[in-house]
């Protein structure tokens, strides 16, 4: 990575990324694809965009699927 900086690259996160392709939020056709994965995998973005569509707008709290500790680690504690 140290050469690709060297050479002149600019390095960037993938939410970067992400939010640079979708670009225009009036996009309709990822724009949903694009939020939920901003809410699941972004930290404390997700959760800004999720406070945002429960309290601003009234919408309902999404539905995050259980994470449930395989019994292998939780005997360990």
């Amino acid at each position: 990575m140290k050469r690709v900086i060297q050479a002149g690259a600019k390095p960037v996160t993938s939410m970067q990324v992400m939010l640079e392709w979708q670009r225009d939020w009036l996009r309709r056709g990822t724009y949903d694809a694009v939020m939920d994965i901003v809410r699941t995998h972004l930290g404390a973005y997700g959760i800004g965009v999720e406070y945002a569509y429960t309290m601003v707008h009234g919408l309902p709290a999404t539905k995050f699927a259980e994470y449930i500790v395989p019994a292998a680690l939780a005997a360990h504690k």
